[in-house]
This record gives structure tokens, sequence and C-alpha cells, in this order.
């Protein structure tokens, strides 16, 4: 089992990172009033606050819980062996989602102290960051039930799984790409842009599973009789 758990690196990176975030939290918590700001519309203005004793270790919790999850997920996986070909990748994203979560539990301490955040224009290239990366771990992943576009027919032949996934590589790159983008127009238009852009390129690579393993499925070597 030890083998096939994420490195003691992503381990040791996961408990840095996430006590960072606690310590910042810490830090920061006198300075910051009784209620901060926890949630923003499509046009980046604050709707929603929360008591700051809660909200300020939210974000480090989560990161942590979901850091750990990641790292056994393999163990769980029935087709954990499979992660051997593409771990270093694997680790890579364990990273660079919990810096992703970190960077968020920064912008709201920011807007707790004050801070006007323009939220798409501090969010959006983060995120196409974290896209560009995914993109990269598409390529490099092996078949397995969590990580990658999971169709039945992705699931059923390595070959469809593989032919999917470099699509599905270059739609995340187009998407990441889209999302920087998105961060200069104004809000609402940007919430808009990404929503359409998360759909359709998200949906591409499922939709063209079925074409590819329809194509696997046509007898292949046979000519015809009166050759």
């Amino acid at each position: 089992m030890k083998n096939l758990l994420a490195s003691n690196r992503a381990f040791a990176a996961v408990i840095i990172i996430a006590a960072i975030g606690f310590a910042l939290g810490a830090y920061f918590y006198p300075g910051l009033p009784d209620r901060i700001p926890t949630h923003w519309n499509i046009h980046s203005e604050i709707d929603a606050y929360m008591d700051k004793s809660i909200a300020i270790y939210i974000m480090p919790m989560l990161l942590l819980v979901m850091g750990l999850f990641f790292i056994v997920l393999p163990v769980l996986d029935p087709l954990r062996k499979n992660y051997a070909a593409f771990m270093p990748y694997f680790e890579g994203f364990i990273v660079l989602f919990s810096v992703f979560l970190l960077y968020m539990h920064v912008l709201t301490i920011m807007a707790g102290l004050g801070f006007e955040i323009k939220m798409n224009f501090m969010l959006l290239p983060a995120m196409a960051i974290l896209f560009l990366y995914l993109a990269l771990l598409m390529r490099k992943s092996k078949r397995n039930w969590f990580i990658g576009i999971r169709t039945p027919w992705t699931m059923s032949s390595d070959l469809v799984w593989e032919k999917t996934h470099k699509f599905g590589s270059i739609c995340f790159a187009v998407m990441a790409i889209i999302i920087f983008l998105l961060a200069f127009l104004e809000s609402a238009l940007a919430f808009a842009g990404l929503i359409i852009a998360v759909i359709a390129l998200g949906l591409a690579p499922a939709v063209y599973s079925y074409f590819a393993w329809k194509e696997e499925q046509k007898p292949r070597g046979k000519k015809p009789a009166w050759k």
C-alpha cells in the first residue's frame, strides 16, 4: 500500500501549505472585523459574510482534507497500478491545487482587511494556471476511476482513454487561455464566458470518447473477397 500512496514530498507539501494557511489566519485574526467577506457575485461584489472565527480557518482545513484525500486516492482505485505511470504529474496537481486554495484564502484575508478585491481579475488567471496543468495531467494519465475523463467508453478501452485524453488536453489548454483572457472583461461577461467555456470544452472530450469508441469497434484488417 505504501508504494501506491503519493510521495512523502507531496504529503509534506500539503502539510506545509496548510500550516501556512492556518498561520496566516492566526496572524491576521486580531486585525480582522468580526465578519469577513466569503462570497462575491457575478458583478464581483461581496454578497455574503461569515464570522471570522469560522471563515478564517475554513480554507486551510479544506486544503488539508482535500490534499490528504488526493494522496490516498490511488489506494481506493481498482486500477491503482496505473497511477505509477503518471504519479509525478498527479503529485504536482496535489501541490498546485493546494497552492490554489491557499491563494483563495489569502484573497479572503485581504478582503477582510479592507482591500478592494476584483475577484474575476484576481481569481481567473489562477484558475487558468490550474486548467493548464490539468491539460498536462490529462495527457499523461492512464486509465483510472478518479482522475480524468471517465465515461463508459474511456473506461472500457485503454486506446479510447488515450485518444480522448489527448483531445481533452487540447480542450483544457484552450480553456485555460480563454479563462485567462476573461479576467480582463467586465465581471458579469467574464462569468458568463467562464460558464460557456467550461460547459462546451468540458463536454467535448466526453462526446469525443463515444466516437473514438465507435471507431475502435469497426472491423480492421479484413479485405473484400473480390480483391
